[in-house]
């Protein structure tokens, strides 16, 4: 019995060293997994730098309605491209902060009563390939739609945005910036009392992360076309459209 001792000594001592191996090998995958939760937000699910900023801006929400009342919204925004031009892909309302995360818009109410946003939000998908959206955003007064503009056209919470003044609409701003899926994507933004309109067009082949000079060009020029059949647009024809450097 005392020659079969340093040999059980022996075997747990491996045994101890193995386990010690396998806790130290779990303590490097909990730590990298804790590290993956870090830097993508502490709850496992990405989150974009613009949404992140939206909501961070405290931009001011819009009103709440009976969804009755959102059918005149509908009405505007589907004069603006006829079935002709364009399919329609998606539509309904949206929170204030679609300038920011491009959220999709929500289905119709099951309950005839039950109050929603008063945005709409209608999406076509152009001959082209093009990704063409129209906004309307109602707020409580005018003060709150101004205040909504200036955060919404900001380029701090946007990756790769710049802006300048449009060139057709009094006081509407024209803004291109990198959209949530990274691609190249060209807003024009204005406010008319307690409403903002916005019109967007992402082109089709613009998903690289970049911003090439010149290649939103044209998608401006569709959009202060566009925005020139809204209600209060005042648009004036003045040379070609602004595009922001």
């Amino acid at each position: 019995m005392s020659e079969q001792r340093p040999d059980r000594a022996a075997a747990r001592g491996r045994r101890g060293r193995r386990r010690n191996v396998r806790l130290g090998v779990l303590l490097v995958i909990l730590a990298a997994a804790v590290a993956v939760l870090i830097l993508r937000g502490g709850n496992g699910s990405d989150r974009s730098p613009a949404s992140a900023c939206a909501s961070e801006s405290a931009a001011p929400e819009v009103r709440s309605v009976r969804p009755s009342e959102l059918s005149k919204l509908r009405e505007e925004l589907d004069r603006l491209v006829p079935d002709r031009i364009a399919r329609l892909y998606e539509e309904g309302t949206v929170s204030s902060t679609a300038a920011w995360n491009d959220q999709e818009p929500a289905p119709p109410a099951v309950s005839p009563t039950a109050r929603r946003p008063d945005a709409y939000e209608m999406r076509w998908w152009a001959p082209n390939g093009d990704d063409v959206v129209g906004d309307i955003f109602v707020f409580a007064d005018a003060g709150a739609a101004k205040r909504y503009l200036a955060l919404a056209t900001s380029t701090r919470c946007r990756s790769k945005a710049s802006r300048a003044l449009a060139s057709t609409t009094p006081e509407a701003v024209n803004l291109s910036w990198l959209n949530p899926d990274g691609a190249a994507q060209a807003d024009v933004y204005f406010a008319r009392g307690p409403r903002v309109y916005r019109l967007a067009d992402a082109p089709a082949g613009q998903h690289g992360g970049e911003i090439r000079p010149g290649s939103l060009a044209h998608a401006f020029a569709t959009l202060d076309v566009l925005g020139c059949l809204l209600p209060g647009a005042r648009c004036r024809r003045e040379g070609k459209s602004a595009v922001p450097a």
